[in-house]
Formats: structure tokens, C-alpha cells, sequence
């Protein structure tokens, strides 16, 4: 896993909507629903395998777009449309 992946996760979920920090050297995503700012998730990279702070596994490296759909449904966003998501 490197920096290059987890940018493009959050690309993918900013395109959701969601604000996200990075913290790139511990490979380490922060999301917010910025309309219910207490939903929140963190978001690590495990080997080749995107994790919450809760320990569910959202998916795998090279699948970040899926992810991110994970991630947005646990947040409780909106799919981007076909326009926003290119």
C-alpha cells in the first residue's frame, strides 16, 4: 500500500461528498459526513486491505472506487452520479 492508493480513495470519497483528511505517513484516511459531523470513520491501510477504526474490512488495494462506496453507504451518503464520478 502506498500514498498514491490512499489519495485515490479519498479522490473517491470526496466525490461522495464526504470531507477527508489524509495522513499519509501512517497511511491513515479521516472521513466526515459534513452534514452529521459526528458520523465519522477512520480509515487504515493493513497490508493490501483498506480497514476501519472498527476493524471492518472495506475492501482491498486497486478496488479503492468500491471502498469508497463502502465507506459512503457507512457514513450515510449519497452515490455520486455518473457525471461527478468521472
Amino acid at each position: 500500500m502506498n500514498v498514491t492508493d490512499l489519495q485515490r480513495l479519498a479522490g473517491h470519497l470526496r466525490n461522495h461528498g464526504l470531507q477527508v483528511v489524509a495522513l499519509e505517513p501512517e497511511l491513515r484516511l479521516h472521513a466526515t459526513n459534513p452534514l452529521h459531523s459526528l458520523l465519522t470513520e477512520e480509515i487504515v491501510a493493513e497490508g493490501g486491505r483498506y480497514v476501519t477504526s472498527f476493524s471492518y474490512e472495506i475492501g482491498e488495494r486497486g478496488r479503492e472506487k468500491a471502498c469508497a462506496d463502502r465507506i459512503a453507504h457507512l457514513l450515510a451518503v449519497r452515490r455520486p452520479t455518473t457525471a461527478e464520478a468521472s
